[in-house]
């Protein structure tokens, strides 16, 4: 596969969400987990996602507008050919947030015709769908119309709202669903839903190796719980950037590896979803860049996120230090000022939401965030 120089760019099949060859189907490995409002203890549920890929154009992404409906997300970019970015993660103004991760290998291949990969699937729903329920008839329906494209291995999809989400297990065949409405779920790269044991074609070190990332899940989302009696978006920050291999663990990888290269952690209010709900962006390798909000409500980006600036930062913190590096201090600092004061301006926008101002909310919100690009853009030198 075609790479530019540094990685600023990607090959346009996958700009397209076109069908992955064999060599990229390591591009999105992934894990990702639910939350629902009975564990966050406030009117929102969590979506997140820490990408596993090669790719390193990294930006954030908006609804052209010509979309049916605003949505925001975190993919691939390319600079040249606006429009055409490859959706890896992202939620809209309806409440839908929604995510894929890589599946096992299958006897189940796609249709080598088929063209349609998953980023481009993932940018329909968002386009097209308000539930999560019509986010997984989407799907169902691709499927059934032989467009879905991701070669020999098969995908695992995440759909949730305001109200319930789901986890979809997938070949070029099948399509195995799981519904949830309280609590949390997660899913690496291995299928835990019936019908699909049958298809797998798994190896040993692959499947030991979402195993790993999965414990790592489980017993930081109980941790968090059992010690505060919440899970916060602060948490699964700390969780993303969870670099330790669990004590006695034969297997090294971990939540955040050498192949993690950004995250998301995706926060839908569930009474103002189309002004509060919030993406926290790690736009980069998570332990190599500034964690940054962008509402859903978002008018415009800080040229670093969208000119390649930050993820080429991040990328070369990346090389220099090593995947593992430790956050500098004035980052940690100015990250968890900046995020308290976004939640404390987004409380003053619910407020003004309940006395019918939604102009002024969506102002105050974008005007905060903008502030605080800017403010991260200066510590990580990105200024031209």
């Amino acid at each position: 596969m075609k790479k530019f120089v540094a990685g600023v760019l990607v090959a346009a099949c996958a700009m397209c969400g076109a069908a992955e060859t064999e060599s990229e189907i390591y591009s999105h490995e992934c894990t990702s987990w639910l939350v629902f409002r009975d564990l966050t203890q406030n009117n929102t549920h969590i979506l997140h996602k820490n990408r596993d890929a090669k790719y390193r154009n990294l930006m954030p992404i908006k609804s052209p507008s010509s979309s049916a409906r605003k949505w925001i997300g975190l993919g691939d970019g390319q600079v040249e050919y606006p429009g055409r970015e490859s959706v890896c993660m992202g939620m809209n103004a309806s409440g839908l947030a929604a995510v894929v991760n890589s599946g096992e290998a299958s006897v189940e291949h796609s249709d080598p015709k088929a063209k349609m990969g998953t980023p481009a699937i993932l940018r329909a729903v968002l386009s097209e769908c308000d539930t999560a329920a019509q986010a997984l008839e989407k799907l169902k329906t691709i499927i059934k119309e032989r467009r879905y494209a991701h070669g020999k291995k098969g995908s695992i999809f995440f759909f949730m709202d305001t109200n319930e989400a789901y986890i979809a297990e997938v070949t070029a065949e099948r399509c195995s669903v799981m519904r949830y409405d309280h609590g949390y779920a997660f899913r690496a790269n291995i299928w835990h839903n019936p019908d699909m044991a049958s298809v797998a074609d798994n190896t040993s070190s692959a499947w030991l190796n979402s195993c790993n990332r999965e414990f790592m899940v489980m017993r930081d989302l109980n941790r968090a719980y059992r010690t505060r009696g919440k899970i916060t978006t602060q948490d699964i920050l700390e969780m993303s950037r969870d670099t330790e291999t669990p004590e006695k663990s034969p297997i090294v990888r971990t939540l955040c590896s050498k192949s993690t290269n950004s995250a998301s952690t995706l926060e839908i209010d569930l009474v103002y979803p189309d002004v509060l709900s919030t993406g926290y962006f790690l736009i980069g390798p998570p332990r190599h860049t500034i964690c940054v909000p962008v509402p859903v409500c978002v008018e415009k980006f800080h040229p670093a996120m969208t000119d390649l600036r930050w993820s080429s930062a991040a990328w070369t913190s990346f090389d220099r230090n090593g995947f593992g590096a430790e956050l500098p201090a004035d980052w940690k600092k100015f990250e968890s000022s900046s995020l308290a004061e976004y939640n404390k301006v987004r409380q003053e926008a619910e407020k003004l939401l309940k006395e019918g101002n939604r102009e002024a909310a969506v102002k105050l919100l974008n005007d905060t965030a903008w502030a605080i690009w800017e403010n991260a853009a200066k510590i990580m030198h990105l200024a031209k």
